[in-house]
């Protein structure tokens, strides 16, 4: 069986000063339905080995008071929910969140695509964790009129999805996004499905490193 110091247990030690004993979960002995619900499952591991290093990230290089706020709430999402899918959801939420602060751009790898039409991409990839990625892929598209006239839109998408093979793939809804590695510096990326990204916004691209 496998022992495992969680970085929801370590949250809850570092904002409410639990005792030492405390600290992680002993998959041989969970302690609560949440902490089974995690042991069982490879995935929900691999992310909260994920969460541990980008939150130690951001603390390190954002603001502090305000990654621990952001992650109190968090800490009481994960508490409520009731099954894995739940834990599963929040766990890629916050991943998300931590992935877009200084701290974990820093953790990541960074590449960046400007493709024609007036957007300007940005991909940032932590991992592979246990064969799962967390990504964060954004674009800002510049219209005609131009940035001092307004006509700047934003949007993106992020997810823990599996690596297999260079390959990963991102959906919401009936958008899908396919992320393919080129080699070590560049990765291609197109879209499929209605995406409703905002006015001009696309994620198509090829993104080199920066």
């Amino acid at each position: 069986m496998r022992n495992s110091r969680s970085a929801l247990a370590l949250i809850i030690i570092g904002l409410f000063a639990m005792p030492a004993g405390a600290a992680g979960i002993d998959c041989t002995k969970p302690a609560s339905s949440g902490d089974r619900m995690i042991c069982r499952d490879k995935s929900l591991l691999a992310r909260d080995a994920m969460m541990k290093d980008l939150y130690a990230a951001a603390l390190k290089q954002d603001d502090a008071a305000r990654i621990r706020d952001r992650q109190r709430r968090w800490v009481a999402t994960v508490q409520a929910c009731g099954d894995a899918a739940c834990i599963r959801q929040a766990y890629d939420d916050q991943i998300g969140v931590l992935l877009a602060t200084k701290g974990g751009r820093s953790a990541s790898k960074n590449f960046m695509s400007k493709g024609a039409g007036g957007n300007e991409g940005n991909l940032a990839i932590f991992g592979p964790v246990d064969g799962l990625v967390a990504v964060s892929l954004a674009s800002t598209y510049v219209g005609p009129g131009g940035a001092d006239a307004g006509d700047v839109n934003a949007d993106g998408m992020d997810g823990v999805a599996p690596l297999r093979n260079g390959h990963i793939q991102l959906s919401r809804d009936s958008c899908r996004i396919a992320l393919d590695r080129i080699d070590a510096k560049t990765w291609r990326v197109s879209q499929s499905g209605v995406c409703n990204f905002a006015d001009g916004v696309t994620l198509r691209g090829t993104y080199g490193e920066e």
